[in-house]
């Protein structure tokens, strides 16, 4: 593999080729937490990739909130209409539109049944977003809360978010709310994030212009994190959530690494369309999960999980080419009447 002099940015690309790396990496194995579960679970065997997924969940959600939060101090003190529509409404758009559509997949025999017990269950994910696309809702919470806390010390919210991290992670603090979980489990990522993307960045810049001492680094990190993973310790408070912030970091080391080749920017170009994939992936993975599960066509476990996590990432990709010049990109680019103001449309992976 022949390296490039410089990180690989393709000609008049604003964006930063690790972040999109990193969101590459993210996303396929989102996908693949998915995948697995779900077919294992249809066949009740346990195949080869699982390991991978275990290996991951240390810091696999972490790492996607601490990339969601990297560029936010560009736009945290802009004017609240602008804010409010770039990082609130422009979520609620994707999440509102995608939560029908899932749910149409997932449980269109209680459509057919009783509409309003179907339209119950639509206003009840709001509530309580526990389907594959909460990620999306999550990120509009976690925008008003940064907006709400902006004049606070960061170093203040930091503390009182890993304090609340540590005390939900060893099951001292819990409620009925997933939102509320959830911003306990996570949102001390995105604002570090936010608060110390100069550092992520720094790190960064330092793995690619020491690629032998990073590549040792990211070697030994992986060793203790598959040693850790295996003694459970990422079940254990503090133990958590220092995993999750040490394998973010790795991820963007090994992101910083692969944006050095343009053999690897597929998974940059995965990483610039997350939210295509992630909002998309449930569709394919559903019906391929269910025709091979039934079906017996792969017979390795690992392997059939393999070949729907391959199809479940591209074809959403193939499909936002596709319907690139239709009508129905108003699936991934919000529409003018669901904007506040005359704001240019964007597609939504490049908000995430």
């Amino acid at each position: 593999m022949q390296a490039a002099p410089a990180t690989y940015t393709p000609p008049g690309s604003d964006r930063v080729a690790w972040v999109d790396y990193a969101k590459g990496i993210c996303i396929l194995l989102v996908v693949m937490f998915h995948t697995v579960n779900h077919y294992e679970a249809a066949v009740g065997a346990e195949g080869w990739m699982r390991w991978i997924v275990d290996f991951s969940k240390p810091f696999r959600m972490p790492d996607f909130f601490l990339i969601s939060g990297l560029f936010l101090s560009r736009t945290i003190s802009s004017n609240l209409t602008t804010y409010l529509d770039k990082k609130v409404i422009h979520f609620a758009y994707f999440y509102l539109l995608w939560l029908g559509l899932t749910l149409l997949l997932t449980d269109n025999d209680v459509l057919r049944s009783n509409p309003i017990e179907f339209a119950k269950l639509y206003a009840w994910n709001i509530i309580q977003p526990t389907g594959v696309l909460w990620f999306v809702h999550m990120l509009a919470v976690f925008y008003v809360i940064t907006r709400l806390l902006a004049r606070l010390p960061k170093w203040m919210v930091i503390v009182a978010a890993a304090a609340l991290q540590i005390a939900h992670h060893g099951q001292w603090l819990d409620t009925p709310s997933f939102i509320l979980n959830r911003t306990m489990e996570y949102y001390v990522y995105f604002f570090l994030g936010y608060a110390i993307h100069q550092v992520v960045f720094d790190v960064a810049d330092r793995a690619k212009a020491r690629p032998w001492v990073t590549l040792a680094v990211v070697a030994g990190w992986a060793v203790c994190n598959f040693w850790l993973v295996e003694q459970n310790f990422h079940k254990v408070p503090v133990y958590g959530l220092m995993m999750g912030l040490a394998g973010a970091l790795a991820v963007v080391e090994i992101a910083a690494l692969l944006s050095k080749w343009k053999s690897a920017r597929f998974l940059r170009y995965c990483g610039q369309n997350s939210i295509v994939i992630y909002l998309t992936f449930i569709f394919p993975l559903t019906i391929l999960e269910r025709t091979l599960a039934s079906q017996g066509w792969i017979a390795d476990v690992g392997t059939a999980t393999l070949v729907i996590l391959v199809v479940s990432a591209v074809t959403p990709l193939l499909f936002h080419l596709t319907v690139k010049r239709t009508p129905l990109i108003a699936l991934y680019v919000r529409p003018q009447w669901a904007k506040i103001g005359g704001a240019k449309p964007k597609l939504a992976a490049a908000a995430a």
